[in-house]
Order: C-alpha cells, then sequence, then structure tokens
C-alpha cells in the first residue's frame, strides 16, 4: 500500500525523515505524513510516476476506463 522506510530511502537518497520530507517537497511527489512524522507514499502514485503503470480515476471518465466498442466487432461478422 505504501513504500517502505528502504524504499523511500532508495528513491529519496535519505536517511532522515526531515530530508525525505523536503525531498519530496521540493521534487512534488503527492505524499501524507502520518503520526510518528514519516512520510507516506503510495505505491500506485510511485508506480505512475516512475510509469510502471497508469492511475485509474474513481468514477471518472479517463483513457484508462474506456471501454471496447463491441458494435464494430457485430459490424463485421454481419458481413
Amino acid at each position: 500500500m505504501f513504500l517502505t522506510d528502504d524504499e523511500l530511502k532508495e528513491l529519496t537518497g535519505y536517511s532522515f525523515r526531515s530530508r525525505q520530507i523536503e525531498w519530496l517537497r521540493n521534487h512534488n511527489w503527492k505524499f501524507e505524513i502520518n503520526a510518528r512524522n514519516l512520510p507516506k507514499v503510495a505505491r500506485a502514485y510511485f508506480e505512475v510516476r516512475m510509469g510502471a503503470s497508469v492511475l485509474k480515476e474513481v468514477g471518472g471518465n479517463s483513457d484508462s476506463t474506456a471501454k471496447p466498442n463491441f458494435q464494430i466487432l457485430r459490424n463485421i461478422g454481419a458481413r
């Protein structure tokens, strides 16, 4: 669900929380800070930022939610 501590260190290059937070802010990453003052980056967001996948919008109309046009296939079969 979230990046591990080691993954955050790898991403930011920093071990200290304050430096990780500074790096995330400077690079315009979306993150939250939990009750222990730890930066939390969602794994799905990380994957999108790094080009590994496409984030689907919930309830939105985006290209990632496009549906196939089965009518075209029916028309081809009717010929």
